[in-house]
C-alpha cells in the first residue's frame, strides 16, 4: 500500500514537474511572476488547464508535432514503476492518475459541474486519448517495476 500511495505521488509530481517546464515553457522567473501575481487562483488555473489538457490528449498533440505530453507521462511511469516494484500496482497507480488528470481537465479547462453523466460523455468522446494516456502512463511503469522486482 506505501508503494502504492508513493508511486501515485511520484507519477503526479514528475509529469506536473516535467510539464510545467516542457510542455508550457515556464521557467523559474515567469513561476515567480505567477506566484507574485494579484489573481493566484486565476493565472494557476489556466496553466492547469493548458497542462492537463496537454496531458489527456497525447495522441492528439503527437499528431500534430508536440511530443512533450508523450514525454512526461512516460517518464513518470517509469519512474513510479521503478518505486512500486509491481505490474499490479503500476496498473492501480496509472488508473488514478489518468483519473485524476481526467478530473482536472474536466474542471480547470471546461469548467463542467463533476456530474458522473457529463463525466462519462466526456469520456467516451476522448476515449482513444484516454487509452493512450493510460498506455504511456502503465507501459514504462510495467518496464521499471519488472526492473526493480524482488523475487519472492
Amino acid at each position: 500500500m506505501f508503494r502504492t500511495i508513493i508511486a501515485l505521488l511520484i507519477t503526479l509530481i514528475v509529469s506536473i514537474v516535467i510539464g510545467a517546464f516542457q510542455i508550457l515553457g515556464l521557467d523559474i522567473a515567469a513561476i515567480q511572476a505567477i506566484l507574485g501575481s494579484p489573481s493566484l487562483t486565476d493565472a494557476l488555473k489556466y496553466q492547469g488547464a493548458l497542462l492537463f489538457a496537454q496531458l489527456i490528449f497525447p495522441y492528439h498533440f503527437a499528431l500534430s508535432g508536440v511530443y512533450a505530453p508523450i514525454v512526461a507521462l512516460g517518464v513518470a511511469g517509469f519512474i513510479a514503476g521503478l518505486i512500486s516494484k509491481s505490474g499490479v500496482r503500476m496498473l492501480f497507480v496509472s488508473i488514478i492518475a489518468l483519473v485524476l488528470f481526467f478530473i482536472g481537465y474536466a474542471a480547470l479547462s471546461l469548467s463542467m459541474a463533476l456530474e458522473p453523466t457529463a463525466l462519462a460523455n466526456l469520456a467516451q468522446t476522448i476515449a482513444i486519448d484516454l487509452a493512450a494516456s493510460f498506455g504511456l502512463l502503465f507501459i514504462p511503469g510495467v518496464i521499471g517495476a519488472s526492473l526493480t522486482a524482488e523475487e519472492y
